[in-house]
């Protein structure tokens, strides 16, 4: 068997990409599949998977834990090059200096899966001191040249990442795979009447302020309509004691159930299947001109019709209005009046909910992008 690993220093050890999606996936294609990540334990087999800990879980942070960071960099590095692998997939910028001594050391393949745009992400980090920012990104743009023009193969999880990567970094060779749903995983769940749901809109995954900001003022606008929506947030939630005292305060405590236990996998659709419409309120930001919600296409699976900011990513998929309602980011009016034409109109969500399947049984699905990782390692090896 042909022994490959993936390698993630920041993501948490079952991250819906890397492990349910692609390292599944090479496994059960027949590969040595190991994962280097941050684990509890010193080692698991999971799903024909090899994972391996690097050091326990720790908070993302940086400054005063550099250090730590720079540890685990080292431990990462010799775990690494113990497996010999004939293929890395690299999964965190930091580690692309990892990749150039990997790929000088071994000469085996390495690739690069760039999930966001980085430089992008960076901009917008407000509270970093303006030179940090300034040089953080300045940074990561030269990482990412190098591993454009160095590694084997990038590997993005959209398309207007993968065009950043040909124009500004002058990328060799980048083959997109999109984070589309597993058809047996969502498609299994039987759609049926939403009418007997707890709840009328549904977010799931990492829950920030913003996105809480703008359902606060999209409940309120409702009620200052005569309507009342019943709200379910479930995922990381980082400010979860700001959000709920937010709640509180705007006198929306009873609307909103806000949810950060993490839920098996396998539990994610059902528990989406609680709401009858989804949300999904990205903000105009630079990092989101490029990066498509995965979020999107799982409603879609669900027959869920799905409320969501009209962003140029989303619109190839969504945009003629058959299977989503896209309004302008930050136009509390505008949702507010989409939420109303979907939930005052059960017809019309079940034709927008029925046409999302439609569209993932026979194109958007991980079946079809699991295809496209495969030919890469089929010719990269």
């Amino acid at each position: 068997m042909t022994t490959i690993a993936h390698i993630s220093t920041v993501h948490q050890p079952f991250d819906q990409r890397i492990f349910h999606r692609e390292c599944a996936s090479l496994a059960r294609a027949g590969y040595r599949t190991h994962l280097l990540v941050q684990l509890a334990e010193p080692y698991r087999q999971v799903n024909g998977v090899h994972v391996h800990a690097v050091d326990r879980p720790q908070p993302n942070r940086l400054g005063l834990h550099l250090g730590r960071r720079l540890r685990r960099l080292l431990t990462t590095a010799q775990a690494a090059r113990r497996l010999e692998a004939r293929v890395y997939h690299l999964h965190d910028p930091e580690l692309i200096p990892l990749g150039l001594w990997l790929k000088a050391r071994t000469g085996a393949r390495v690739i690069f899966d760039c999930h966001e745009n980085n430089t992008a992400y960076l901009r917008q980090k407000r509270y970093l001191h303006p030179l940090i920012r300034r040089g953080l990104t300045i940074s990561m743009a030269g990482a990412e040249w190098l591993a454009g023009r160095c590694f084997d193969a990038i590997v993005t999880a959209d398309r207007g990442v993968a065009e950043l990567y040909r124009r500004r970094f002058g990328a060799r060779r980048v083959v997109t795979v999109h984070n589309f749903p597993h058809l047996d995983l969502f498609l299994r769940q039987p759609a049926g009447d939403d009418s007997a749901r707890p709840y009328d809109l549904v977010y799931h995954g990492t829950i920030p302020r913003y996105h809480l900001e703008v359902a606060f003022a999209v409940a309120e606008a409702l009620r200052r309509r005569g309507a009342r929506a019943r709200w379910l947030f479930f995922g990381r939630c980082p400010e979860l004691a700001w959000a709920r005292a937010e709640a509180t305060r705007r006198g929306l405590a009873e609307d909103f159930t806000l949810d950060d236990q993490l839920i098996p996998h396998e539990q994610v659709a059902a528990r989406v299947l609680q709401g009858r419409v989804g949300f999904i309120p990205l903000p105009d930001l630079p990092k989101f001109q490029h990066n498509i919600p995965t979020k999107l296409f799982e409603f879609m699976a669900l027959s869920m019709p799905t409320v969501l900011s009209d962003l140029p990513p989303s619109r190839p998929f969504v945009g003629d209005g058959a299977c989503a309602i896209m309004v302008p980011p930050d136009d509390t009016e505008a949702y507010a009046d989409a939420i109303l034409r979907l939930l005052n109109n059960p017809a019309l969500r079940h034709r927008m909910g029925a046409e999302g399947r439609r569209r993932v049984e026979g194109e958007f699905n991980w079946q079809h992008e699991a295809q496209r990782l495969l030919d890469l390692y089929a010719e990269l090896l």
